[in-house]
């Protein structure tokens, strides 16, 4: 009987120490499930805050000034490419009496990165006489106010001599500064911007090239949307006649082809191209096509058929861009001597 007593006090004593012993498991076993369920929701936190971060840094814009030489004040926003050295930078040239703010939303898209499209670094400026740019500083310091209603045409001459300018001085500081390859340019342009853009791509083009130091030679692409074949001071026959725009810089032609003039022009552009852009063999792909055509069955022109995004534009626009700049090997290189 004292045995039996004796072998049940043992049992109990050994069940109160194996359930001891478990429930001091059982807790070690929920701490560490603890401890990993609360490290993993805060790396979960810290990826999505990483993410938004970096997704709210790619669409910022900086507002920036740039002085001609002739003292217009030109108003511009800065979209700033994550890529570097390798970032293609686009400079979007609105139309007549339009401002940068039409390309904002284009100018962000193209600015953040989208699947196997990369991030581009955007400049979009207000040429003289339309949006911020309307003061003029002269020598004596006396300023007076441009309205684009009351241009003439040395003053949209003076847009590709002057403005133009002092958007490269910008580019060579940003290129020096390795945030983007300057000869990887393209000019986006907008009716009286395509003119613009062209124009000056023959000025870039007829830059002396110099033994120390690159200059000129730039612009690599032109996107032109709604080009005006005899826009007032800045017609298209002598920039397209020049030899290095018509044969090394690729081209897309973007134009609604209801409207009669508007398509005449696209059309005439497209003719004096076509003989030093053949059509690439089948076997290259559509990337090797370094003159393109778009067409959209619209009245419209211009801008809208850039950024409304019914014309669905913007996956042309990225292809272009992968296959003629960002995958071309074109090397950057410093402009400036340190």
């Amino acid at each position: 009987m004292e045995v039996c007593c004796t072998d049940n006090r043992i049992q109990l004593w050994k069940f109160k120490e194996i359930k001891q012993k478990n429930a001091e498991v059982y807790m070690r076993r929920t701490l560490r499930i603890g401890c990993l369920i609360m490290a993993l929701m805060g790396w979960s936190c810290w990826q999505v805050s990483t993410s938004t971060a970096q997704r709210d840094s790619s669409k910022a814009s900086e507002t920036i000034t740039l002085t001609t030489k002739d003292g217009v004040r030109l108003k511009a926003s800065y979209y700033a490419s994550s890529l570097g050295k390798e970032a293609v930078p686009i400079v979007m040239l609105h139309d007549f009496k339009e401002s940068r703010t039409v390309f904002n939303s284009l100018a962000r898209a193209l600015q953040t990165p989208q699947g196997e499209h990369p991030s581009h670094a955007i400049l979009t400026v207000d040429l003289r006489g339309h949006g911020e740019s309307t003061t003029v500083q002269g020598f004596n310091g006396q300023t007076r106010e441009l309205e684009a209603a009351k241009l003439g045409k040395q003053d949209f001459r003076d847009m590709v001599l002057f403005d133009m300018e002092a958007v490269r001085k910008f580019l060579v500081k940003k290129n020096d500064a390795s945030e983007l390859n300057l000869n990887k340019l393209c000019l986006l342009g907008s009716g009286m911007g395509a003119n613009v853009a062209t124009a000056w791509a023959a000025v870039d083009w007829s830059s002396p090239i110099l033994a120390n130091r690159k200059q000129g030679q730039d612009v690599k692409a032109l996107i032109l949307a709604s080009p005006d074949w005899g826009f007032r001071g800045l017609p298209m026959l002598k920039p397209i006649r020049h030899r290095d725009v018509r044969q090394n810089i690729s081209m897309m032609i973007i134009y609604g082809k209801q409207d009669r003039k508007a398509a005449k022009s696209a059309e005439t552009i497209h003719k004096n191209l076509e003989r030093y852009h053949p059509e690439p063999p089948r076997e290259k792909g559509p990337e090797s096509k370094d003159l393109v055509m778009i067409a959209r069955p619209t009245s419209l022109q211009g801008t809208r058929l850039l950024t409304d995004p019914n014309f669905g534009v913007l996956p042309n626009l990225e292809f272009f861009l992968d296959a003629r700049l960002s995958q071309q090997n074109f090397e950057w290189v410093r402009r400036r001597r340190r």
